[in-house]
């Protein structure tokens, strides 16, 4: 019997896709971890880096979708706990934007949802990507 040389491998498009939502969940992190941090010990900056109030938004609105889709993809491959760390991830994002919450709690709860959703697609990207056990 022939060996399918495409079983296990992943497209490249997939690849990119997964590579730029864990790019993207990793910036929003150091955003929300760093940029405060940054203000707080150079509050002279806050002045030149004016960012528009619903930036937020409009990340979670480019940016959710793609996700969502490469999630649901997983699930179809019987990847669910994927698929449910994503969607925490995803929501916390959107309860980040739409909570009334204070900027601390939202910092918190935003760096929460980037790191579900980074490990959702890391954890997608690997599975696509199986590599043998290798004894040192």
């Amino acid at each position: 019997m022939r060996k399918n040389p495409r079983i296990g491998v992943a497209p490249r498009t997939a690849d990119f896709a997964e590579g730029a939502a864990i790019a993207a969940s990793v910036l929003c992190l150091v955003h929300c971890l760093f940029l405060p941090l940054l203000l707080a010990w150079a509050p002279a900056l806050s002045q030149s880096l004016e960012l528009p109030f619903d930036l937020h938004l409009w990340i979670v609105l480019l940016a959710g979708p793609v996700s969502l889709g490469i999630l649901i993809r997983a699930a179809q491959r019987r990847r669910h706990a994927i698929l449910i760390i994503g969607l925490c991830g995803l929501g916390l994002l959107i309860a980040a934007l739409f909570l009334p919450v204070t900027e601390g709690q939202e910092i918190v709860i935003s760096s929460l949802g980037s790191l579900c959703l980074a490990s959702a697609h890391l954890a997608n990207w690997l599975a696509r990507h199986p590599r043998p056990f290798v004894h040192a």
